[in-house]
């Protein structure tokens, strides 16, 4: 019995609240997955648009630099046409070379690898008359340009006349066939800085970086952007081909920068779901609040008919499992009505709490009081299966009951009948478990009766 109630009780009390818990929680996960699908979804979009970005820009230095390059193959052609032109005459051809780009520092032509012409002259004056075979930094590219026999490009390096820049070479050969002989290399220098200027990447805000020095690509050396660029494991990379050259330039999205759909998700599912949490709780307290309504007794708090009822089937397939039985008690008030006629019904309904109380006190933890009249109450009293055993209790509740009920200046005394009937002993349904109780009950009131006209019979003969 004891466990009976604690399940109702959890049933009743907590298992609506595990329920809503239950809710919350699954809310959380879902709220949760739906916000990193959304955040995962602005990061992807922000990777996208980077990926976009650095397109655009590997393909705009692709077609500036091998632009330059193609304009280099222009001049190798017309040496090749004329290896003995004057240096008057290259000078009338290297303008239209330098016009073509705006990233030409300046060609140059070292027949025998020794410089003897370069364009602009003006400000490059110090590398006329440079010999290549003996100048430890540049010569080993020059010697690669001219074992692999087509232009290469070098750099970025510091260049003799100041600053840094990027140096295509290709090795000239004139004549054809087996008269074909080296005659010297072509040089042009493309500014580095105006090339990133042009880039927009002088400021460089994105954290944008290159590597691949001498067009080795990722075997190169990085040289330009924040360092640790390429090392980030979110990293976006791309080939920059130009020639037999290339470098990776890469950059590091910026997901500060994504939107904000996680967190207005996060926003709207939790209004949403705190909004749920809120009707579930309102549900659960009108549902309880309809449930007391329905099995509690207003009056006097004790289970009503309804759950007297509830817990009586419960007891039935409850010692049947166990084979064991219990006892059904009806107890109803001697001399109640006067109590409402006399003093009021304020005066008897405090007479029904008290009695109620009493019962209650009287009885164990594991019995059952309601009420199911006006002034009628009915126990079930598991694990008492002999009439001795019931006639102790009785006789209890008895004595409980008879102690007067104090009311303002007054003591107001009720009786009660009592029948009894056992289950399975008497009766194997509770209907009829039931109706032997209430019939017991009422031949005890009619004895009652008897013995109080007799009463006043011999009184009056006295």
């Amino acid at each position: 019995m004891i466990y009976r109630k604690a399940a109702e009780a959890f049933g009743g009390l907590l298992l609506p609240y595990i329920g809503v818990l239950l809710v919350v929680f699954s809310g959380i996960l879902g709220t949760e997955y739906v916000a990193r699908l959304a955040a995962e979804r602005d990061r992807e979009s922000v990777k996208l648009e980077t990926q976009v970005e650095l397109s655009e820009l590997r393909a705009w230095l692709e077609s500036e630099i091998n632009s330059v390059l193609y304009l280099t193959r222009g001049l190798t052609a017309y040496v090749v046409a004329r290896p003995d032109a004057p240096p008057a005459e290259l000078a009338l051809v290297a303008p239209y070379i330098v016009r073509g780009s705006e990233h030409i520092r300046n060609i140059g032509l070292a027949p025998d690898n020794i410089i003897s012409f370069v364009y602009p002259f003006t400000g490059n004056e110090t590398v006329l008359g440079l010999d290549y075979t003996k100048d430890e930094t540049q010569w080993p590219a020059i010697q690669r340009a001219i074992e692999h026999g087509d232009m290469l490009v070098s750099g970025p390096l510091r260049l003799v006349q100041g600053g840094s820049g990027l140096i295509a070479r290709s090795p000239i050969y004139v004549d054809e066939g087996k008269d074909s002989r080296y005659w010297g290399l072509v040089s042009t220098v493309i500014d580095m800085d105006s090339l990133l200027q042009a880039a927009g990447l002088n400021d460089n805000p994105r954290g944008i970086a290159l590597r691949g020095t001498d067009g080795q690509g990722a075997r190169g050396e990085q040289f330009f952007g924040p360092a640790g660029v390429f090392q980030n494991p979110h990293v976006l990379k791309q080939s920059v081909t130009f020639r037999h050259s290339q470098w990776e330039i890469a950059v590091v999205p910026d997901y500060s920068l994504q939107g904000h759909s996680g967190m207005r998700a996060k926003v709207l599912l939790y209004g949403l779901l705190l909004a749920i949490v809120a009707l579930l709780l309102q549900l659960i307290r009108v549902f309880r609040r309809a449930r007391h309504q329905a099995t509690v007794d207003a009056l006097t708090g004790l289970p009503n008919r309804r759950m007297l009822l509830e817990r009586a089937n419960q007891l039935i397939a409850q010692t049947r499992r166990n084979d064991s039985g219990f006892a059904l008690c009806y107890v109803d008030l001697n001399g109640f009505k006067p109590v409402n006629d006399y003093y009021g019904h304020q005066a008897g309904d405090l007479v029904l709490q008290e009695i109620a109380s009493r019962l209650r006190r009287a009885l164990r933890a594991v019995d059952t009081v309601a009420r199911t009249g006006g002034d009628e109450f009915v126990l079930l009293l598991p694990g008492i299966e002999s009439p001795e055993h019931v006639d102790a209790v009785l006789q209890k509740l008895s004595a409980a009951l008879r102690v007067p009920v104090p009311y303002g200046r007054q003591s107001i005394v009720v009786g009660a009948s009592m029948g009894w009937a056992l289950y399975p002993r008497e009766a194997d349904d509770l209907d009829a478990l039931m109706a032997l109780a209430d019939s017991r009950m009422y031949e005890m009131k009619e004895n009652l009766k008897v013995v109080a006209r007799s009463a006043k019979v011999h009184t009056a003969v006295r």
